[in-house]
């Protein structure tokens, strides 16, 4: 079941680190040494897991052998505001950078904090997965598009991994029916917290529990819809076809 223009269109959409994401990166970089010595910088989230699509939030994490304090971050985040002429929030876990006209959301966590650590996002379901990683990534694509119910990007990660028992060997393509499948004819609120519940971090929020169904139905409606129009996939002459098919 593989298809070249769906794997073209997956790929054409996947991000790709700008010159604006990189200096970004520098700046972040400059700012998070000058306040915690020996710290690396580095991407995580779905940058790091391949999984990423072109307007995907961005996430870093900080690793440093002694523990970040309140303090240091609150100067970290002074910093980061003068030097990216960006708001900077502290949040629970993080220092946020909200998205703007031209840039996305940034999430700055600390693998070594004293108010709270955040651990390194684990790449293992992901690494050299590449029929994973595009699932992924077609499941932001298609449930971003319309008037669907927002997905986060974990969540379609999550329900990648739990599905993709195929040691690899399923097709992206294929992968990601399966899913759409699963969604439309066998997804229930119970089945998918289950899914969701060990990968949710910080925690799972109870809220997400009350919101479930809702979401689930609507879901399944949208995925009924693209399997049905699946069917004539064999006609497909162009990644604009793909285009048009995951964004109804």
């Amino acid at each position: 079941m593989s298809n070249g223009y769906f794997e073209a269109y997956i790929n054409s959409r996947t991000y790709r680190e700008s010159a604006n994401d990189s200096l970004l990166m520098t700046r972040i970089v400059a700012a998070v040494r000058a306040h915690v010595l020996g710290a690396q910088v580095r991407w995580a989230g779905s940058q790091r897991k391949g999984t990423a699509i072109a307007n995907s939030d961005l996430d870093v994490i900080v690793e440093s052998s002694v523990a970040v304090t309140e303090a240091q971050r609150r100067t970290l985040r002074l910093t980061m505001e003068s030097s990216l002429g960006r708001k900077a929030l502290i949040l629970s876990h993080v220092i946020r950078l909200p998205a703007t006209n031209d840039s996305p959301k940034v999430d700055i966590a600390f693998a070594n904090a004293a108010f709270g650590s955040r651990q390194l996002p684990s790449i293992d379901a992901f690494h050299n997965r590449p029929a994973r990683q595009m699932a992924a990534r077609a499941l932001k694509l298609w449930s971003r598009a319309g008037n669907k119910p927002n997905v986060s990007g974990w969540v379609a990660e999550a329900v990648v991994v739990h599905l993709d028992q195929s040691n690899n060997s399923r097709a992206p393509l294929e992968l990601f029916l399966h899913i759409v499948e699963w969604l439309a004819e066998r997804a229930t609120p119970e089945a998918l917290e289950g899914v969701l519940r060990p990968a949710a971090s910080p925690v799972w929020k109870e809220e997400w529990s009350r919101q479930l169904p809702g979401r689930i139905e609507a879901l399944k409606n949208h995925a009924r819809s693209l399997l049905k129009r699946a069917g004539k996939r064999d006609s497909w002459k162009s990644v604009s076809d793909v285009g048009d098919w995951l964004s109804q």
